[in-house]
């Protein structure tokens, strides 16, 4: 059914065209009214010429129309097939985007964290190290008094003794001198040691 209606609208197309045609071609000027025999040769012609060409383009043409249906169809299913590809694809990359931001997230989170114990790292370290300066420092200071204790106490042994000798110059006599030599030789032997 369906090929006899393209075959009359073939038809119908070459027969509303073929007048154009031969009026185109008679000059444009004026028509002359022709005997009805030649009207009817004419006629015969056409409707002859339009046989032939529906017999022999019928085939071709639906052919084409077929391959040219089928070429739609098949381009707009590969159209549908990419936007499918390309919907999956967007959906792939906002995955990775996504997962992209999280690790840069996390990545960040663990530079913070990584700078906080550097950060606990080093006061720790300064800790010690003032305790370490602290305590060394009261050490020197420990030793310099001992040794200022040791120097005042050797000065006022000393200014002892030189008080004492001078006192005991006037007032001891050689035996008592040597005696008390003795004891002070004794005495400062016992407070260096």
């Amino acid at each position: 059914m369906r090929e006899k209606t393209e075959g009359y609208l073939c038809l119908a197309a070459l027969t509303i065209l073929m007048p154009s045609l031969a009026l185109a071609a008679g000059g444009g000027g004026e028509v002359e009214l022709e005997s009805p025999f030649t009207l009817l040769m004419r006629l015969v012609n056409f409707l002859l010429l339009a046989a032939l060409l529906y017999y022999f383009l019928r085939k071709p043409i639906k052919n084409f129309l077929v391959q040219r249906q089928q070429g739609v169809k098949e381009a707009l299913e590969e159209a549908q097939r990419a936007a499918k590809e390309a919907e999956a694809r967007y959906r792939e990359m906002e995955k990775k985007l996504a997962q992209a931001h999280k690790e840069m997230e996390e990545l960040k989170n663990m530079i913070i964290e990584q700078g906080r114990q550097e950060k606990e790292r080093i006061l720790a370290r300064a800790h010690k190290e003032a305790e370490r300066i602290i305590k060394q420092a009261e050490l020197a200071a420990e030793q310099e008094l001992k040794k200022a204790y040791s120097s005042i106490r050797l000065e006022a042994v000393e200014m002892a003794a030189a008080i004492a000798e001078a006192i005991l110059k006037d007032k001891i006599d050689s035996k008592d001198h040597k005696r008390l030599i003795e004891q002070y030789v004794e005495n400062v032997g016992k407070m260096t040691s």
